[in-house]
């Protein structure tokens, strides 16, 4: 049975580096007989992708922007401003793929615990056919739900083939 390498809680989540989290994550996935582990990015786009029980997930997650705090004064204004942003910026990404490397960790202890499983944990990463996932199909039917205030109706169930 494999057990599942957490990360310290009494982190801040800055202290690991973008790379180490994005290593952390693709071994737990790995770990739990995740196949064809792939992170990409495309523009303020990140995206995950691993196969696992005969199903293939996808993950897109868009990084907050954060803002920088003021200079010392002692350098020109655009320069300060720059790698201020640059820095505010790298601890932004440390701490939002951190806290990404924790939820996984969460999602993957609780599947292997038998409190849910993997495909309930990530249901909404689910790709399917068509390589729309689960939640780009669902989100406007339930959206649409909440402004009509009326029960959707999800009239495309899986049929079985006759034979």
């Amino acid at each position: 049975m494999m057990t599942i390498e957490s990360r310290s809680f009494y982190t801040r989540g800055d202290s690991f580096s973008v790379g180490a989290s994005q290593e952390h994550v693709q071994r737990a996935l790995v770990g739990f007989g995740a196949t064809e582990v792939r992170f990409s990015q495309r523009g303020d786009l990140n995206a995950i992708a691993f196969r696992a029980n005969g199903r293939q997930f996808r993950i897109v997650l868009s990084l907050p922007q954060s803002q920088g705090s003021a200079g010392d004064g002692d350098e020109p204004e655009q320069a300060r401003g720059h790698r201020i942003t640059a820095k505010a910026l790298e601890l932004n990404a440390r701490r939002f793929w951190h806290a990404f490397a924790l939820a996984t960790d969460a999602k993957l202890a609780a599947a292997l615990a038998g409190v849910a499983t993997l495909e309930s944990e990530f249901l909404a990463h689910v790709v399917l056919p068509g390589n729309r996932t689960v939640f780009d199909e669902l989100e406007p039917v339930i959206a649409s739900a909440y402004r009509s205030g009326r029960r959707p109706s999800i009239r495309t169930a899986a049929t079985s083939p006759t034979d």
